[in-house]
């Protein structure tokens, strides 16, 4: 296939195949020669400017650029005329960026490159048992990630390899910290939010080498914080939580973190997970809401609320959807790769979908994820274009599966695509058209087309610890749960601690100073601090001796 012949595919394929036909213009493209082609004048209109791809009314016509663009719901100064295609999906970008560089490059009638073969795979990331929560990247090679055990890495590699910054140890007696997310504005400024009381919130002054602590926060800030958006250095916005026990709650720093305001969101949800600011004003929280008086993760409903005005009020977007919602499902994290396409995550323990909106959060379009292996309890989203995307997360109500899944027609239909990772909560992309992504789960995974480090090979295969005997999840029943374990010879400290599957401090079990080196076995009688037996699900518990932590999934079964 040519180039130019590539570029008569991608016009069919924008008004749905080269058997439809589309009106005022017509398919003009169609068995036309190159030279027909770029002498074409449509509409009075030349079609191309051989060599100046982004002032040809082409590209103008499919980007909606004036003239063009005056069906669209933000059309542009001057426009007259409708984007093309009109009234159908938008051409993705890649293939608009394709059209355009073969416009800049004389439109030759040369053969298609293939495309750069783009693969997941893991990075050299600690691998959490539980999982990598978040993943911050300021650019392809930059970034910070943070995980179960209480760590914060950074690499400056694109995840060849990866420094440990601060390893959460804290004093006899005190809850350790459980982080959730991270946001950077600035190679030395950024945030991180965790689940734990009295330690919600840390943050950097010096790219991670020191994180301190935020002692300033207001009364009214989130008991814990699932979401972050950093604007800029003066800007950052925190939203949580995902308890429906604890009033939902946002929090802003508007002058660099020196103070902090906080408000309830009760008037707009009963939970609430991530956020997503694109200035001071103009911001997306998502989360979840019931009609019921006591809520729960069994009668809420998806929310996706816009503000216009920095928090103050906020309007619901998915508000005309309610009767499509099952019970039970709410908004986990949101992603816009422009200011018009965005997607949301819905998390429900029985099924999985998402969001999608293609006029900047105007409308929203809920679409099922429909792969053989019927994916579920979904967290995170991340799509490349309009039409590339995955999802992943725990992948069943029993928090088992761990599966991802792709989507190459914009979340229409789904394949199982669980070769790219597991217990994906986040993906973040760079470029456009899209040159690396990254992701984060049990470990942290890239999107590239580098080929995979000969040193990545130890990531695979079963895996056991310096700690827990064995990294894999444990499946356990009855009263008595049994962990081993191995106490290395001189640890002066050793502290075990259990959360439960939505990160809430369950139990500390072991508080121990100068333990006995070698094998032994943690026993836990199921009841929490408060002496309460715990039901039966899925448990977080970390091992941590001198400062070196690690984690292990437990599924508590009532078998």
């Amino acid at each position: 296939m040519t180039r130019f012949e590539r570029v008569q595919q991608i016009l069919d394929q924008a008004i749905g195949g080269s058997g439809v036909d589309i009106g005022v213009h017509g398919a003009f493209w169609r068995g036309k020669t190159r030279d027909q082609f770029v002498a074409l004048v449509v509409r009075g209109r030349p079609l191309l400017v051989v060599g100046q791809g982004a002032v040809s009314n082409l590209v103008k016509a499919l980007k909606g650029q004036a003239p063009f663009g005056a069906d669209l719901p933000d059309p542009p100064a001057g426009a007259s005329l409708s984007r093309m295609p009109a009234g159908l999906q938008p051409v993705p970008g890649t293939d608009i960026a394709f059209i355009q560089q073969w416009i800049d490059d004389g439109c030759p009638a040369d053969a298609v490159t293939a495309p750069p073969a783009f693969h997941w795979r893991p990075t050299n990331a600690p691998v959490a048992s539980s999982r990598t929560d978040d993943i911050w990247f300021l650019n392809p090679d930059v970034g910070w990630a943070v995980n179960s055990n209480g760590t914060i890495v950074h690499t400056t590699n694109g995840g060849h390899s990866w420094t440990v910054q601060f390893q959460d140890a804290p004093p006899p007696g005190e809850e350790p910290v459980y982080f959730r997310c991270v946001g950077l504005a600035s190679p030395a400024r950024g945030w991180a939010g965790t689940l734990t009381a009295g330690k919600t919130l840390f943050d950097t002054r010096d790219g991670g080498a020191t994180w301190v602590r935020v002692a300033n926060l207001p009364a009214l800030a989130p008991s814990a914080v699932c979401g972050l958006s950093v604007v800029s250095e003066r800007v950052v916005f925190a939203s949580g939580t995902n308890y429906p026990n604890r009033p939902p709650r946002m929090m802003k720093t508007t002058n660099g973190g020196r103070t902090w305001t906080a408000w309830d969101m009760r008037t707009w949800a009963d939970i609430l997970i991530d956020c997503f600011f694109t200035s001071p004003t103009r911001g997306w929280v998502v989360g979840g809401k019931t009609t019921e008086p006591v809520p729960t993760r069994n009668n809420v409903k998806p929310v996706v609320l816009l503000t216009e005005d920095g928090g103050r009020t906020w309007v619901n977007r998915v508000a005309a959807l309610q009767a499509e919602f099952p019970l039970g499902e709410w908004g986990w994290k949101i992603q816009f790769l422009n200011a018009d396409l965005g997607f949301v995550s819905l998390e429900n323990f029985k099924a999985g979908a998402i969001l999608k909106t293609t006029d900047g959060g105007r409308t929203w379009a809920r679409h099922v994820v429909n792969d053989p292996q019927r994916n579920a309890n979904l967290e995170g989203v991340g799509f490349v274009d309009a039409n590339h995307g995955w999802v992943g997360g725990w992948g069943d109500a029993n928090f088992e599966r761990l599966s991802s899944s792709e989507t190459l027609d914009g979340g229409l239909t789904w394949r199982d695509a669980n070769e790219i990772g597991k217990a994906i909560n986040r993906f973040r992309f760079f470029g456009s058209p899209v040159t690396v992504g990254y992701a984060s789960g049990e470990t942290v995974y890239k999107y590239t087309a580098e080929p995979a480090p000969v040193t990545l090979a130890a990531v695979f295969g079963p895996r056991r610890g310096r700690l827990l005997d064995s990294l894999e999840p444990l499946d356990a029943t009855g009263q008595q749960i049994s962990v081993p374990i191995t106490v290395p010879v001189d640890t002066s400290r050793l502290t075990v601690h259990i959360w439960d599957r939505f990160g809430e401090h369950v139990r500390t079990l072991v508080d121990e100073a100068t333990p006995r080196a070698g094998a032994r076995d943690l026993v836990w009688d199921r009841r929490n601090d408060a002496g309460e037996t715990v039901v039966p699900g899925f448990f977080i518990w970390r091992v941590t001796a001198d400062g070196t932590p690690e984690s292990r999934l437990v599924r508590l079964s009532s078998g």
